[in-house]
């Protein structure tokens, strides 16, 4: 299932070859403090809760988001730094004149939720409103006032992503398919020699495998 930023308004999704363009994602700290800053920054809307959009598992936002000082570069895949907060979020040109209609106001109800403190203490909803000085925007607000030739654009850029993706995969199976032949050679021959048993040529391949998985999934995710 591909992954896409959980950031409104962003299309970023998570492509084979989405690192090659310089693009990463990164999934909501464990840290529950941080994790709240995050939302905080999104200033993001769940409509249907009607309450604050709080992230599940697996969600990510796209590197974006972040300043290029909020990486950490130094080892082989990029990390983002600890306590690091994303900072970046535009609202499209065309919504500019209509931000009255998209914004919440100060009324707005919001469903009570559980949200921890630096000091681990519950605290309601009415604390965050504050910090979002009403700011939200409802999730799918900028779906819903796209013209039909920036859908049609969108459409045609989704479908295009989808080729690049196919072509991708294509290329890491053929790869893997390559990798595991060579392999399966070099058992076979280790195990005709008498050099190895069947049962270690068994757990060679198991072994082989789940690496070829965990590195394949490694290049799409950090």
């Amino acid at each position: 299932m591909v992954k896409c930023c959980s950031a409104i308004g962003c299309a970023s999704r998570c492509l084979p070859n989405s690192k090659l363009k310089g693009l990463t994602f990164h999934v909501f700290p464990t840290d529950e403090n941080v994790k709240r800053k995050w939302v905080l920054a999104m200033k993001r809307l769940d409509v249907n809760a009607a309450g604050i959009w709080e992230p599940k598992k697996g969600d990510v936002l796209c590197s974006r988001h972040f300043k290029k000082t909020d990486f950490d570069r130094s080892a082989p895949n990029i990390k983002l730094k600890p306590g690091v907060i994303p900072s970046i979020f535009d609202s499209p040109s065309h919504l500019q004149g209509k931000r009255e209609k998209l914004h919440c106001r100060k009324n707005f109800t919001l469903k009570t939720l559980p949200v921890t403190n630096h000091n681990h203490q519950l605290v309601g909803a009415s604390s965050c409103t504050e910090e979002f000085q009403s700011q939200f925007i409802f999730e799918h607000s900028y779906s819903v006032m796209d013209s039909p030739k920036k859908l049609k654009h969108k459409l045609d850029h989704v479908i295009s992503e989808l080729e690049d993706t196919k072509k991708s995969l294509r290329n890491v199976l053929d790869r893997e398919k390559r990798f595991q032949k060579s392999l399966r050679k070099t058992i076979r021959e280790l195990k005709d020699e008498c050099l190895i048993s069947q049962e270690t040529a068994n757990r060679l391949e198991a072994f082989c495998w789940e690496c070829c998985q965990e590195s394949i999934e490694r290049d799409y995710i950090s």
